[in-house]
């Protein structure tokens, strides 16, 4: 009985020094904050850009981790809510105790965490494109905030340098969601660019979150007779501007951003509707390389890839190189360590391009777009980009 007592003993200190005494297994994980709405309107880029990081990470942890550690993710649902984005930050920062967060693509989100995380010390990299979420008000970066798609800025300035230079545009109207800090962040630069081109802006419109009928202000823009109306909004917001343009007979050409894959096609609009759309993107869908990562992603998903799904996998990228170099200095990285290597990222092969962060700006640097069209029901790239760059 005695042998067998101390045979059982013997046992438990081998499985406790395996596993530890809490009988989890004892190899360190980086823990990697997501901050994301996962269930309210805008949740389409949430959980894009949430499974094209999970993407890349399970590519890494599948080779081994970093250093032998895996990385493992720790999500809060935002509801499109900013003080829900704040929450989640601080817990993650305060309670989980991550080293990094993945941020959200929505811009009023990421202007409110941007102050908070300088205080914090938890570098966040997202997709909110308001340069205001990455750069304070005296023109300086924010030590730790990170954008890893082209900012408003160079989107707007794409489309605008399409549509002046190719399609020879002169007159132009706007249709804008004033409240909302992204769709208000496109319009200057696009302005700024048609106007010192040679272009004129002949109305301007703008609209609530909670607004649902345009029509009072595309008639008046229709009045105007613009050769074209750049329409910068929302998903939920897209098809209904769309249509409602449609149906009043307005043949102006329609200018848009990067929201509009899939919701310009969306099944509640007739196809008409959305039919010679112009847009900017950050990717070309008929790339095979991306053909095939977009077939991955639907087999494990269960619907379609859209661009933050690549901007999630390049932003993965990012972070884990930044752990990699980091670790080279430190067993454990501070957040400042991870910002500081976070901004010397450098022609990583992601899938929007040679992706590199400026250290003068915290976005990236050079960064190619494209120019869809819907042609037929569905969009088609046709050109591609450089974004001209801000004044």
């Amino acid at each position: 009985m005695k042998k067998l007592s101390l045979l059982v003993a013997m046992v438990i200190i081998a499985l406790l020094a395996v596993f530890g005494a809490g009988g989890a297994a004892a190899a360190e994980e980086i823990l990697v904050g997501n901050i994301q709405d996962l269930s309210g309107p805008n949740k389409a880029f949430g959980l894009a850009t949430f499974n094209g990081a999970q993407m890349y990470f399970d590519k890494i942890n599948a080779a081994g981790g970093v250093n032998g550690m895996k990385l493992k993710i720790i999500s809060y649902d935002t509801k499109s809510e900013v003080n829900e984005a704040i929450s989640a930050y601080r817990r993650l920062c305060d309670l989980d105790k991550v080293s990094i967060v993945i941020g959200p693509p929505i811009a009023n989100m990421g202007i409110a965490l941007a102050p908070i995380a300088e205080g914090k010390k938890i570098p966040i990299i997202g997709l909110y494109m308001d340069e205001r979420a990455t750069t304070k008000p005296d023109g300086k970066p924010w030590t730790y905030m990170f954008l890893a798609q082209n900012s408003s800025g160079a989107q707007a300035r794409t489309i605008a340098l399409y549509a002046v230079k190719d399609l020879k545009l002169k007159k132009y109207a706007l249709l804008y969601n004033q409240q909302n800090a992204y769709s208000v962040s496109l319009v200057e630069p696009f302005v700024a660019y048609v106007t010192e081109n040679g272009g004129t802006i002949v109305a301007k419109e703008t609209f609530m979150t909670a607004d649902k009928d345009y029509r009072a202000q595309l008639t008046k823009i229709k009045q105007a007779n613009p050769e074209a109306i750049y329409m910068p909004n929302y998903p939920q917001e897209i098809p209904l501007t769309l249509q409602q343009s449609f149906d009043l007979g307005i043949k102006a050409t329609i200018l848009g951003n990067n929201s509009y894959i899939p919701f310009a096609l969306a099944s509640n609009t007739d196809p008409k509707a959305s039919e010679g759309v112009y847009f900017p993107y950050g990717i070309d869908p008929s790339d095979p390389k991306l053909k095939e990562f977009s077939a991955q992603y639907e087999k494990k998903f269960g619907y379609p890839a859209i661009t933050q799904a690549f901007s999630g996998w390049d932003l993965g990228g990012a972070i884990v190189e930044a752990y990699q170099r980091a670790l080279t200095a430190s067993k454990k990285p501070s957040g400042d360590g991870l910002a500081a290597e976070l901004a010397k990222t450098r022609d990583f092969p992601g899938f929007q391009g040679a992706f590199t962060i400026s250290p003068k700006t915290h976005r990236p640097l050079g960064l190619t777009m494209y120019i869809l069209q819907v042609k037929g029901g569905k969009p088609v790239t046709l050109i591609k980009l450089i974004p001209p760059e801000e004044k």
